[in-house]
């Protein structure tokens, strides 16, 4: 990853700094492992609008940009909406003589929704003649909540006139009215998030104490936009990530890699894009499906930059792409021009996206001259080969831009081509290896220079290392007499059951990081080889010493030495079965991934019965005495971890307090 992202640099250093007079940021974006690289600008900070008809914006609080690109800039301070050209030339005023508090605003079919928190209404006007053509107020029914507060903050409306209203402090959600105003319900409410600590105290607290407990409800949504769909996105301060909401208020959208918890305005353009922007300026560009395109802007410290924010309070986007952006202490907007770059990449994402693949494909080869290492474009560029029928170059793109389902479709086609022209003559193959083995073995049963090789490997196979690791393959077939060997006949020793467990781990560590990319859980690159040491190392030195000690206390009369044997043999069946897995996940895609599932399951079923005859026959128990023993030895293991845990967070307090003393005593002795 490190090279990753100095390569990335050195190409910034030719491709970005062309812009570096006109962006006070650097622009970043989302790999497929979810790690951030710098890239070229997307957005350029194109002007800024602060006077309308005569007057400065005071307090502004929402913006908006209709399909005609006219702007709608909620001025709370001044109690009115503007109504403006793209330029920021003023058209028309709304509402200074119905305002108090105005704040979000929508415009839809030549009507505008502006909400107003004190005056505890939803004012629409006609944006033609700017008359007041309705009002919203608390719908006084019992299914909305009579004693329930009507304070609108946020509004917007779908294509059949549905209003959705986000109302101060209310926790049931949005509330949707219908076109006259009538309450439909609510819609989209956030889930209750607890901590941690809150969930203990519920599992653990008496009934009494439950009552006495805070109560703890869910958040309201900060603010919300719909696409030409009629889905509606919302972010809730607060709460990392967005939704986007369906017809009947679920929630969508697939968890993404980068959110802000103090997100304050979402916006969707004309590809599903989706821009979301926080208090402190940061502005993220999302796919629809949730990946991150452009992640600029920033604070302005000085107050003074163009392109930087103090208090952001809203984003909105026009039908060229450009994005306005509303800061409440600056009291003014600023308006983003899309650079070429980013208008290729919007060019190939509306391809791609409307499944049109292989028309995408020159567009995303623009990009990736421009940026060979964006991991989307790769993606894209994969479906388009794939459609084409170039699988190869499919598999490779797919491969660079983490898409793993491209790259199975892309590796079934080319498995397909290699078996059309390989399969009669592997099959040849075998058929020939099999009737050299039967041979073989006959001629190794009479004729002399065969007899002598045939007993010169059983000789190697009775080595006593070599018969003590064969053994493993006794295990599965007869568990109870295979661990009787190992209690009375000596049949294995603790140096091959030592080299059992290093292979284990082995196995365990090649498996993670080497396997075939379909399969691979962890990305490219990232090692954390010791503490896969300590985990894997660390459960099996706590599984023996707690399984020992509950058996020793349960008259148990196995050895300590007889289950450190036992166990390592135990694990048998992943250390065979698992390279099976391993080997099979370069050649099978997702079609056959249920193969490796099924024999990683036998794996894990035949080790855990192994674990059963194993302290079963060692400790000489009946079923109902080892089950028992198991339990206790899982309550034993969790007890310990806990009790490391406290232990390792006193030590660390103990060394702080030592080193704050040490240093308070040097100091001192300095003076």
């Amino acid at each position: 990853m490190r090279n990753k992202l100095i390569t990335v640099l050195l190409v910034l250093v030719l491709s970005v700094t062309a812009f570096a007079a006109e962006a006070p940021y650097f622009t970043m974006t989302e790999l497929y492992d979810g790690q951030e690289a710098y890239t070229q600008n997307g957005y350029l900070p194109d002007g800024t609008f602060r006077g309308f008809n005569g007057d400065s914006l005071k307090r502004p609080a929402d913006i908006f940009v209709d399909e005609l690109d006219r702007l709608f800039i909620s001025d709370e301070g001044n109690d009115r909406v503007v109504m403006a050209t793209a330029d920021g030339e003023t058209i028309r005023v709304f509402g200074e003589d119905d305002f108090k508090s105005v704040g979000g605003i929508y415009v839809r079919d030549g009507k505008l929704y502006a909400a107003d928190v004190k005056k505890k209404a939803v004012f629409v006007y006609d944006t033609e003649s700017g008359e007041n053509i309705f009002t919203l107020e608390h719908p006084g029914t019992p299914l909305y909540g009579v004693n329930a507060k009507f304070e609108p903050l946020k509004v917007a409306v779908d294509s059949a006139g549905n209003i959705y209203v986000i109302s101060k402090g209310n926790t049931n959600g949005i509330a949707q009215f219908s076109k006259d105003g009538t309450f439909l319900g609510y819609f989209g409410a956030n889930d209750t998030v607890l901590s941690l600590s809150e969930k203990i105290k519920r599992l653990t607290y008496t009934e009494e104490q439950l009552t006495q407990l805070k109560r703890v409800i869910p958040a309201t949504p900060t603010s919300l936009d719909m696409d030409a769909r009629g889905l509606i996105y919302t972010v809730t301060t607060g709460i990392q990530g967005m939704k986007r909401l369906n017809m009947a208020g679920r929630n969508i959208m697939e968890p993404t890699n980068w959110g802000f918890e103090n997100a304050v305005d979402i916006a969707v353009g004309a590809q599903e894009n989706i821009f979301v922007v926080n208090e402190i300026g940061y502005i993220m560009e999302y796919t629809r499906d949730g990946r991150v395109l452009f992640y600029f802007g920033g604070q302005d410290q000085d107050r003074t930059r163009t392109g930087l924010f103090v208090n952001t309070v809203a984003i909105d986007v026009d039908s060229l792409g450009r994005l306005y952006v509303l800061d409440r202490d600056k009291a003014l907007v600023q308006r983003f021009e899309v650079t070429d770059y980013a208008n290729l990449v919007h060019e190939a994402l509306a391809l791609y996206q409307d499944g049109r693949y292989a028309e995408s494909r020159e567009p995303w080869e623009k990009v990736l001259m421009l940026n060979s290492m964006f991991d989307y474009a790769q993606m894209g560029l994969g479906r388009a080969y794939y459609k084409l029928g170039m699988y190869k170059e499919a598999l490779a793109a797919s491969r660079l831009g983490g898409d793993k389902e491209g790259y199975s479709d892309s590796y079934w086609e080319v498995r397909n081509v290699w078996l059309q022209g390989y399969i009669i003559p592997a099959i040849g193959v075998l058929i020939a290896l099999a009737i050299l083995k039967t041979v073989l073995k006959k001629l190794s049963a009479s004729v002399q220079p065969f007899k002598a090789i045939r007993i010169f490997f059983e000789k190697i196979g009775n080595i006593r290392i070599i018969r003590e690791l064969r053994f493993i393959t006794y295990f599965p077939k007869n568990p109870a007499d295979a661990f009787y060997g190992v209690k009375h006949e000596g049949r294995v020793s603790v140096f091959s059951s030592t080299l059992l467990y290093i292979l284990t781990i082995v196995i365990y560590i090649v498996n993670k990081y080497y396997c075939g990319f379909l399969f691979k859980t962890v990305q490219d690159g990232q090692f954390q080889v010791g503490m896969d040491l300590a985990m894997v190392g660390g459960s099996i030195a706590l599984f023996l010493i707690a399984c020992n000690l509950i058996c020793s206390i349960r008259d148990g009369e196995g050895t300590f030495k007889q289950m450190y044997c036992a166990t390592a043999y135990a694990l048998g069946p992943y250390i065979l079965l698992k390279p099976v897995s391993f080997v099979l996940s370069f050649v099978l895609t997702y079609n056959e991934a249920f193969i490796i599932t099924l024999i990683d399951l036998i794996a894990i079923a035949l080790c855990l019965m192994l674990i059963v005859m194993m302290v079963k026959t060692l400790q000489n128990y009946n079923f109902r005495e080892t089950f028992a023993a198991l339990l206790l030895t899982l309550f034993t293991m969790l007890m310990i971890i806990i009790a490391m845990v406290i232990a390792a967070a006193l030590i660390a307090q103990l060394w702080e307090f030592i080193t704050a003393v040490w240093k308070e005593a040097r100091f001192y002795n300095e003076k």
